[in-house]
């Protein structure tokens, strides 16, 4: 039985390669992807570059925790590198998150949290996925996405409000292990 699945997924190291990768991977597990627009977001830790961020989503036939491996493995192919910005040294860090924001309307702990908090927590999560469908309901708020993201973006201080950027979807993959 298909089941909708949505996947915020984000990186602030190498950030265009790494969602290049992340979509060249997706592609294989989720035959009718859809991708939202990039996102710029400031990082928590301000000495931290900007994340780029943004939402897939299409349908599996994947129970969720074989979905669930299949990301801990393509984030683990992406691999770390050393992250130095602005003088800081923050040591290594991994090139890239993937995280299941919704998988059908499943209410679950384990293997993973669904539905995800950052959908009604952060923008950079909530926008992109608004845009892919405004329509969903939350499955434990009972609210679409769209009006949560209404309530949400009017409000949003200057340091946490997102910017679409465009990134080359054609420019080769990196040489990484998992290409």
């Amino acid at each position: 039985m298909s089941v909708k699945v949505y996947f915020g997924i984000g990186s602030n190291l190498n950030r265009e390669n790494a969602l290049r990768f992340a979509k060249s991977r997706l592609e294989k597990l989720i035959p009718d992807l859809r991708l939202s627009s990039v996102w710029a977001s400031n990082a928590v830790r301000e000495a931290e570059p900007q994340y780029y961020n943004m939402v897939a989503g299409g349908t599996t036939d994947m129970p969720l925790e074989e979905l669930f491996a299949a990301i801990n493995v393509i984030e683990a192919e992406a691999g770390t590198e050393l992250m130095f910005n602005n003088g800081t040294n923050f040591g290594v860090k991994r090139r890239l998150d993937i995280d299941i924001l919704l998988y059908g309307d499943l209410v679950t702990t384990t293997p993973c949290k669904l539905p995800r908090h950052d959908i009604q927590d952060y923008p950079f999560v909530l926008c992109p996925l608004c845009e892919l469908d405004p329509n969903i309901i939350h499955p434990l708020l009972k609210l679409r996405i769209g009006d949560i993201w209404n309530e949400m973006e009017p409000r949003l201080p200057e340091k946490r409000k997102v910017e679409k950027v465009k990134i080359d979807w054609d420019a080769p993959l990196p040489d990484w292990p998992g290409k």
